[in-house]
């Protein structure tokens, strides 16, 4: 999806200084060797591996040089649209930061061996590249299902496992993004697997995890990076998901959200081009084309709607981490809590902070031991800056994490930590913060009101040159900074700004409304005015108001970010109901007037 590795040019290069020696290895694929240009020897396997149910996937195997011989194995997993070459680098080093010391062959010159593969689906591993191959007639991709996806990988860690390759108690994995999301369902199921009924995919047995040889296998620690818990919240947000630290977590899935127009149709489009989609109708598992369809139909979203209702119970129960309360509670009872360092992202528009904090309070309520800490910082996808100030400290951490648990196979447990930095939008480092939980990183509340008089917006009017130059997709920049002026078609109170305020968290916008019409948008962007005018976008938010007409409050968080309020600026809130392209506009008619507004900072 994105910070994707490419076989570069560097790399060709390092493989033409070293005259490749080709060889049979594990699972019938070929081995080259390699000597990095930086002095790592390694040899890198490469082949099509049968899955479990036979679909072929496109697998490497990077090793250092010698015989085989057990290793602790990491598996690597790529972004959306991507590859199994995301992660694979010509050095240790590489001009990424995502991947600065954390590829295959930074983990391989630590002793690791290294598994990457293309998810199923996609490229080599029955997408367009693969042509008529028979065995992908129904080789589609799932979206990163318990019973496909999570499963693929846990059969090739198996393969590795009775071929020698990999040490069975020492496996861990890692991935961004769309590989982040399948970290976490990995983390969760732990050491078993879901075995779904060839006849009735929704007939699952939770098994332990084995290698087909019959070796019992061990999760021994994950580092999803920047990834969802809940694909419905951060595709189709409601505005109820919570971090927990202001208001509690809400109901995600009533009312129906407001979809991300620009990352959904995007993220279809890269998906249509990159992988294989099932026919519509042809696998309710797998049916994005239809669910697609669905939700860019748009309102109302009736209850139903069998698509809609077949497309959340999918999202929700075999796709996202956040709904697997079965797994956590089999996970505690089992004492088989996987170590977890999740990378969150503070300006990341499609999986915001709140995918990593929302799931791991859950955690922490049925175990308060388990070793899982968050970090979050100006990183991910749009408008990320992904500096390699941010991702210094991160890979270091999922690195020392990772050595911990599955170089070291050390089973004591790290305590749990939570880390935020601040984001900047200049070359200068924003500071980082810590603390054991992440409700005490924020110290006190910053409470902002406004009272008196009214204004109003319609769904109608929107403020389409606005909407264009917050949108992640069509603006395409990172720390938007907007000209002096106000945007047309939106309601907007200033408050000054009397001494420095360090934001860190989401902050909660309440209004005091009144409806006319039964849905509405009630969309906000929070802005940082500098003395001449110009604007900086600190954070968003996004709120489905269902009902009648009439008087009501709305309080809802919004994504959240670590920013530093100077003295001498303003804090701007605006309030829009149509904020397309970035959000859909909604098909049902309705006006707002607000006769109240107040905002609740959690501050340092």
């Amino acid at each position: 999806m994105m910070l994707r590795s490419f076989l570069t040019g560097s790399m060709l290069l390092a493989l033409a200084a070293a005259p490749p020696r080709a060889a049979a290895g594990p699972l019938g694929m070929t081995g080259t060797d390699v000597t990095s240009p930086d002095g790592v020897a390694y040899t890198l396997y490469t082949g099509k591996v049968a899955s479990f149910d036979g679909v072929p996937l496109d697998v490497d195997l990077t090793v250092p040089q010698g015989p085989i011989s057990p290793r602790p194995l990491l598996v690597m997993m790529h972004g959306w649209g991507g590859s199994k070459t995301d992660w694979e680098s010509p050095t240790v080093h590489n001009t990424s930061p995502d991947q600065d010391g954390y590829n295959n062959v930074a983990f391989v010159a630590r002793g690791y061996a290294v598994l990457n593969y293309t998810a199923r689906g996609f490229h080599g591993s029955c997408g367009p590249e693969a042509g008529s191959d028979p065995a992908c007639a129904k080789g589609w991709t799932h979206l990163a299902d318990r019973r496909f996806e999570i499963r693929d990988t846990k059969y090739l860690v198996g393969l590795l496992a009775d071929a020698g390759v990999a040490v069975p108690g020492r496996i861990g994995v890692t991935g961004g993004s769309y590989g982040g999301g399948q970290s976490w369902l990995l983390a969760l199921e732990g050491d078993r697997v879901s075995v779904a009924d060839a006849a009735d995919p929704e007939q699952v047995t939770l098994q332990s995890w084995t290698s087909p040889g019959g070796v019992p296998l061990h999760l021994a620690a994950a580092v999803p990076k920047y990834p969802w818990s809940d694909l419905i919240h951060s595709l189709q947000p409601n505005g109820r998901a919570s971090d927990g630290v202001i208001l509690p977590d809400g109901d995600r899935l009533q009312p129906f959200g407001i979809m991300k127009e620009s990352w959904v149709s995007g993220l279809f489009a890269l998906g249509a081009a990159t992988a294989r989609y099932a026919p519509a109708g042809a696998d309710p598992t797998a049916d994005l084309v239809v669910w697609y369809d669905a939700v860019q139909a748009g309102e109302p979203y009736r209850a139903d709607n069998p698509a809609i209702a077949e497309a959340a119970h999918q999202l929700t129960t075999w796709k996202s981490p956040y709904y697997q309360d079965g797994l956590i509670a089999a996970d505690v009872a089992g004492h088989d809590e996987v170590p977890v360092l999740d990378v969150q992202g503070w300006t990341d528009s499609l999986f915001p902070e709140v995918e990593a904090n929302a799931l791991v309070n859950k955690l922490k309520r049925a175990d308060g031991r388990w070793p899982v800490s968050v970090t979050v910082g100006d990183v991910g996808h749009a408008i990320a800056q992904n500096k390699a100030s941010d991702w210094q400290p991160i890979n270091a951490a999922a690195n020392a994490l990772l050595d911990h648990y599955v170089l070291l196979g050390s089973r004591t447990r790290l305590t749990s930590t939570f880390s935020a930095r601040a984001t900047t939008c200049d070359a200068t480092v924003g500071a980082l913060y810590k603390a054991g939980t992440w409700a005490a990183l924020a110290r006190g509340r910053l409470h902002l009101a406004a009272a008196g008089g009214s204004q109003a917006t319609t769904s109608a009017a929107g403020d389409p040159p606005g909407g264009a130059e917050t949108d992640p997709i069509a603006n395409g920049s990172t720390c938007i900074r907007l000209a002096p002026g106000q945007s047309a078609g939106v309601a907007m109170w200033d408050f000054p700004v009397a001494a420095n305020a360090i934001l860190l968290g989401a902050p909660v916008v309440t209004f005091g409304l009144t409806l006319s019409g039964t849905d509405a948008e009630v969309n906000t962007r929070l802005w940082d005015v500098a003395p001449d005018g110009s604007r900086t976008l600190v954070t968003r938010g996004a709120f489905r108001l269902a009902g009648s007409s009439g008087p009501t409050t709305v309080a809802y968080p919004l994504w959240g970010n670590g920013w530093v309020f100077r003295a001498g600026h303003a804090i701007r809130l605006e309030a829009v109901q149509n904020d397309a392209p970035y959000l859909r506009a909604d098909n049902l008619s309705s006006a707002i007037t607000y006769q109240s507004v107040a905002l609740d900072l959690p501050v340092r």
